[in-house]
């Protein structure tokens, strides 16, 4: 037995002697030939609805669960996730942990870019995913909030072992790992303010508040494939269950859906792409947008404008063009309004009421040259990147797949686009209007 094996055998048996059931239909597969380390198979036919295992809520690891929570009392003023990476940084290397024969089946190496030197990043330039590695503000988090008490806290942690590279190990863990626990959630504290504004607003309820980060044990081992999830998490009282959501062949790979994404975001959240993504998509971001529509307007009348559009729910950080190939309403819109003339611009305010999605000359001829904006933003062609493709490994590849994605989805929408007919625009009859009249038509 390897090494792979006999860890992932140590952790099933932990899973079973801490009161998890799991189906005597699934076992472990080494998937690390294929990029996808260890995955779960089924060992015999499963039907739709039976329960694959089931799991305590004892051994999900969260900062509820943690024992760090009754020696850092900091630890329920930080922010976001910065409680569950504070916690796992604590429990990884620990060899009392509780948690130990589940860590030891977790990586410590990624693919994600976040941890790509700068000479495959390099690969990326144009896509949706650079802007979003945030890098910079993962080193910020750590430096301004867990190293204080990483320092404060000597008896806890060790500062040549807790630091900045062990924090990104942990983010990055729950990154690709965690899921959002539907049953547990924190306390909100809230100011005095809140609390005034919650006791004048009684049917105000808590859809912020959709769960706790968690770690789940077993059911972070299901490999995700677009278009093949046959598995599903449930959240009961008492334990977490995945049950088959669809009949599952012997021998088939279990798969649990991380959701609908693109390439852009498998690649920057869990470090691989799917070569065939019916979910892909490309964003075009609002100042680009802006940029082609108000060059060389003022500015003040071009800022109005923004503001006008996002009071409307028109304009926003981006608008996202998927495989339909179609231009969202939003941008259309968006793209009118940008372009009007400061007499047509005051009327829409007036009015506070936004124009037809109408596909107009001037709007058309905008958003061909804001998809061949956003084209150019990439160094290489569609052309260039297929060829490339034949030959790529790894990160490279998967930056190519991504690039090529992106490329496509544009030249089709914008093909899409230039043979898309002209709106009409409807004009009234000519006739004898008064001044007042035109003042209230302009």
């Amino acid at each position: 037995m390897t090494t792979f094996e006999e860890k992932g055998k140590a952790f099933w048996d932990w899973l079973v002697t801490n009161g998890a059931t799991i189906s005597d239909k699934i076992a472990f597969k080494d998937y690390r030939s294929e990029n996808s380390g260890r995955g779960v198979i089924a060992t015999q036919d499963i039907k739709e609805g039976d329960v694959l295992f089931s799991l305590p809520r004892s051994i999900l690891l969260s900062q509820l669960t943690s024992s760090l929570k009754d020696k850092v009392s900091e630890l329920s003023e930080l922010p976001g996730w910065t409680p569950l990476i504070l916690c796992m940084m604590y429990e990884i290397d620990k060899p009392e942990s509780f948690w130990k024969p589940y860590f030891d089946v977790l990586p410590r190496e990624f693919s994600t870019p976040m941890f790509w030197k700068q000479d495959d990043l390099k690969e990326l330039e144009g896509t949706d995913i650079v802007s979003k590695i945030g890098k910079k503000d993962s080193d910020d988090l750590f430096h301004n909030e867990l190293e204080p008490i990483i320092k404060k806290h000597p008896e806890l942690f060790d500062e040549k072992k807790h630091n900045l590279e062990l924090f990104h190990i942990c983010g990055s863990l729950i990154m690709a790992y965690s899921f959002l626990d539907e049953m547990q959630k924190l306390p909100k504290k809230k100011t005095e303010e809140e609390e005034q504004e919650e006791e004048e607003d009684d049917d105000d309820d808590d859809d912020d508040e959709e769960g706790l980060i968690t770690m789940v044990p077993m059911a972070d081992m299901l490999n995700h494939k677009t278009g093949f999830n046959n598995a599903r998490l449930f959240h009961e009282p008492d334990c977490l269950q995945m049950k088959a959501i669809k009949n599952i062949n012997e021998g088939e790979q279990i798969y649990n859906t991380y959701g609908d994404l693109c390439n852009a975001d498998l690649l920057r959240k869990y470090g691989f792409v799917d070569e065939k993504n019916d979910f892909d998509l490309v964003e075009l971001d609002g100042p680009l947008v802006v940029d082609v529509c108000c060059e060389g307007q003022d500015e003040a009348l071009k800022e109005k404008k923004i503001e006008f559009l996002m009071e409307e729910g028109a304009l926003d950080e981006c608008f996202v063009i998927d495989k339909e190939y179609e231009i969202p309403p939003e941008l259309i819109v968006s793209v009118h309004v940008l372009c009007s003339t400061k007499d047509e611009f005051k009327m829409m305010e007036e009015k506070q009421k936004l124009p037809k999605p109408k596909l107009t000359k001037e709007v058309k001829e905008k958003i061909e040259i804001i998809l061949k904006k956003r084209l150019e933003r990439y160094p290489t062609s569609l052309e260039d990147d297929e060829l490339m493709l034949t030959q790529a490994k790894d990160n490279k590849k998967n930056a190519l797949i991504v690039r090529i994605g992106e490329k496509k989805i544009i030249k089709e929408t914008l093909a899409n686009v230039e043979k898309t007919p002209i709106a009409v625009e409807k004009r009234p009859a000519p006739q004898k209007v008064d001044k007042q009249s035109k003042k209230q038509k302009k």
